[in-house]
């Protein structure tokens, strides 16, 4: 099945036939995880989980708000001999949700494993396969799955304190194995976008570090715009968004404070316009050594191209940040609203408006936010009653 998925992936251009593409993705990985649990797992050795254990507990997580360069520098640290950098985006307490628990349900430790097998895949850009195709040694994405059944139940008698972090670790414990098995990483590193909304939750791991990408707002607005166009994904809601954005800024702002020497802000602008400068206060942050790798951006070791909502450089090439006018008037304004107060601290010039100007801007926004509200109250209400009466047509049916 893998040759299949490999004719759907792209080539340059888009793939052709998405839809069967995630279709067959997600029949193969559920298909490679009822092979692991029919072959067993495979769990670590004594050895290995004691090495493991001394970097797995010094997680590093990039967060930012969407658009905000988390992308570019998690690719800037993809290469370095020191970490061990998941390829794609964690989401651990977004996509994952069902299975970051203590004590996950069987069927929901084989779903994300599933899911994980799908995602490191990736439909978009090459490398396609971050597992690697199947050979002479074997399927390596069903030894991911079980090795990651392995690592999972060893993790959770090593250190139940962390039982609810057991399925990341194991799963970074597993890719390790199995895409870098020579690689002896001191860190790992996981990028999450809005993942400073959870620095409470991940502050579990104690010798956690926090890089948090900030960027010109009006800039990460007008991204988002011109995302939300080409990608056709629906009805863009300004206000939410600049909502959204002087959240994450605000966050930015507590958790350095609170986190001292453990929590690195980092301007989009700067990393685009001065690279090394930047890459150098990551390292001493880190505590890593210095290393070429950390000027180019790579995946799984391979030159990646930029992931600008507005255009796209050569693979290995940092492009420089640049300001858009994508945004209209209203746009403009209302991000300035929202956001000058946090932005200017950060060496934003964000334009100050009068306090008449911004209470205005708010006055219209409220009935808006306002339905907003209410139509989460009535999900939130109906929520039960359906769950309910679906639970009841069920054992009606059974029954019957």
């Amino acid at each position: 099945m893998e040759d299949a998925i490999a004719r759907l992936l792209p080539s340059g251009a888009p793939a052709q036939n998405r839809a069967l593409l995630l279709a067959d993705l997600s029949t193969y990985a559920r298909a490679v995880v009822r092979e692991a649990r029919r072959e067993s797992l495979v769990a670590p050795t004594l050895e290995e989980g004691v090495r493991a254990l001394g970097w797995l507990e010094r997680p590093v997580f990039v967060c930012g708000h969407h658009r905000s360069g988390t992308t570019l520098l998690q690719q800037l640290l993809d290469g370095h001999p020191e970490l061990l950098v998941l390829p794609s985006e964690g989401t651990y307490f977004t996509s994952f949700n069902y299975a970051a628990r203590a004590d996950p349900a069987p069927r929901d430790v084989e779903r994300f494993i599933g899911d994980w097998i799908a995602r490191l895949v990736d439909p978009n850009q090459a490398p396609h396969f971050k597992l690697g195709r199947s050979g002479r040694h074997g399927n390596p994405s069903l030894l991911f799955a079980r090795r990651l059944l392995g690592w999972h139940g060893a993790l959770l008698e090593a250190r139940p304190a962390l039982a609810r972090f057991a399925l990341l670790l194991a799963l970074v414990a597993a890719f390790r194995d199995v895409a870098a098995p020579l690689s002896t990483p001191r860190l790992w590193v996981e990028k999450t976008p809005l993942n400073e909304r959870n620095v409470r939750r991940l502050d579990a791991f104690s010798e956690a570090r926090f890089i948090q990408l900030v960027r010109e707002p009006s800039a990460t607005l007008a991204s988002l715009v011109e995302l939300y166009r080409t990608a056709g994904i629906g009805e863009f809601d300004s206000t939410q968004h600049a909502q959204a954005i002087r959240r994450s800024l605000q966050l930015a702002h507590k958790y350095e404070q609170r986190f001292p020497g453990r929590y690195l802000i980092v301007r989009y602008e700067d990393l685009t316009d001065y690279p090394m400068r930047e890459m150098e206060r990551v390292r001493a942050f880190l505590g890593i050594s210095p290393d070429r790798s950390m000027s180019t951006p790579t995946v799984v070791g391979r030159a990646a191209r930029s992931n600008s909502s507005f255009e796209q450089g050569g693979a290995g090439i940092i492009q420089r940040s640049r300001h858009s006018s994508a945004l209209s008037a209203d746009e403009a304004r209302l991000i300035n609203a929202f956001t000058a107060s946090v932005a200017r601290p950060l060496g934003y010039h964000v334009a100050q408006l009068t306090v008449l100007t911004r209470s205005a801007i708010h006055l219209r926004r409220l009935p808006l936010r306002a339905w907003r509200r209410i139509r989460t109250w009535i999900r939130r209400a109906l929520l039960p009653i359906a769950r309910r009466w679906a639970g009841a047509a069920d054992s009606d049916h059974t029954n019957s």
